[in-house]
């Protein structure tokens, strides 16, 4: 079993809502994320991923790391923030749905268990309350 390393980003707009992505095949939203690749920069994969899912030019802020260990896996991913001018984006993908979630709504929407771990820890830190 080896570590895989990823970052995961967190995409705020100027109302406060967080940006998910779902493929439209999948069951569950999450935020943008990217496997980080031999020679790139943490900063550099989140740009180059966010770009080809959203259009956004984003410029990543380190939040903090976050840690799953299952059975046969062992996931690190280096959580980021990054927000938007704007409320919304005009980007179309005919394989993606795109949701702006109010962050007191994250319980209520089906989510990546990661996506849901790194938004608890963010509404939490950043004293939002989910009511």
């Amino acid at each position: 079993m080896g570590i895989d390393n990823y970052a995961g980003i967190i995409i705020v707009n100027n109302r406060g809502q967080i940006l998910l992505v779902k493929k439209l095949d999948d069951y569950a939203y999450a935020i943008p994320w990217c496997r980080i690749q031999p020679g790139e920069t943490i900063q550099d994969c989140l740009k180059r991923k966010v770009k080809d899912l959203t259009g956004l030019s984003i410029e990543p802020a380190f939040l903090e790391p976050n840690e799953h260990i299952g059975e046969d896996l062992h996931q690190i991913s280096f959580d980021h923030l990054a927000r938007i001018d704007g409320e919304t984006h005009h980007y179309v993908r005919d394989d993606l749905d795109f949701l702006w979630m109010n962050p007191g709504d994250f319980q209520e929407l089906p989510l990546v268990l990661l996506t849901r771990k790194t938004i608890e820890r963010y509404i939490g830190r950043a004293g939002m309350g989910t009511d």
